[in-house]
């Protein structure tokens, strides 16, 4: 299961007298936030009870059962099985982190503080989901050349410039560029992160669109040789944050 992010909570913008803990303050266990538009006041998923803690045209699913979970295999498996089906019941939905406790009137002031920047994160994944590409390194994997530091930018053009090359880099993956290609029809967004040598490409697309997404990854990453390991469809984990 891909990792999850937390970006839609950051803990600065609630007030000191929100943070604290009391006594007999309501906690709850946050999974998801979805558009509250028809959405129920409560619902049953996976054998258990979550409500929706309602912020104007967003609301978060929450679990009462507030217990601090360590993330077992067991434990990860029911969380992602409760955000699947979350997944398949709400057209737009943000997974929150796993374990993810907030006191309910920290995240009711979140929600309320975030709305806009939600509800546009919201927008994006509408009818969407994640394909998880693993890229296996092609042969060795050999040491870049050592250029130095690059130049401190002096003017705002050569900052958005150096900004540009950054964010090209992180996005390069040697050998994969035929399969993007093949594939950017479906995709509305795209996140990459390398690791051990192995390159991870999380693609966001229409759900209606898997079938004909695998087939084109599958015919060009053969035709490129190059080797990928293709998983999903997931919720959409790698884009629960607005950038």
């Amino acid at each position: 299961m891909p990792a999850t992010s937390a970006a839609w909570r950051r803990r600065a913008d609630v007030p000191r007298s929100v943070r604290g803990r009391p006594v007999g303050r309501r906690t709850v266990c946050v999974y998801a936030i979805v558009a509250n538009r028809g959405a129920p006041t409560s619902l049953r998923v996976a054998g258990q009870r979550f409500r929706i803690v309602r912020e104007g045209a967003i609301g978060a699913v929450v679990n009462d059962d507030a217990r601090r979970l360590a993330p077992t295999p067991l434990n990860l498996r029911r969380y992602d099985r409760v955000v699947r089906e979350l997944a398949e019941r709400f057209p737009a939905m943000i997974p929150a982190r796993f374990g993810t406790l907030m006191a309910q009137d920290e995240l009711t002031f979140t929600l309320s503080s975030r709305r806009a920047v939600l509800a546009g994160v919201l927008r994006r994944v509408r009818s969407r989901v994640q394909m998880t590409i693993r890229v296996m390194p092609i042969g060795s994997p050999l040491s870049a050349p050592h250029e130095g530091q690059p130049p401190i930018p002096t003017t705002g053009r050569d900052y958005l410039i150096a900004r540009a090359r950054a964010a090209a880099a992180a996005r390069a993956v040697p050998g994969f560029e035929p399969v993007r290609e093949a594939v950017s029809r479906w995709v509305r967004d795209e996140r990459v992160e390398h690791q051990a040598g192995v390159s991870s490409v999380y693609h966001l697309i229409p759900r209606a669109s898997v079938t004909a997404y695998r087939a084109a990854l599958r015919t060009s990453a053969a035709a490129a040789n190059v080797t990928t390991i293709v998983s999903g469809p997931w919720p959409p984990y790698a884009f629960a944050s607005p950038d």
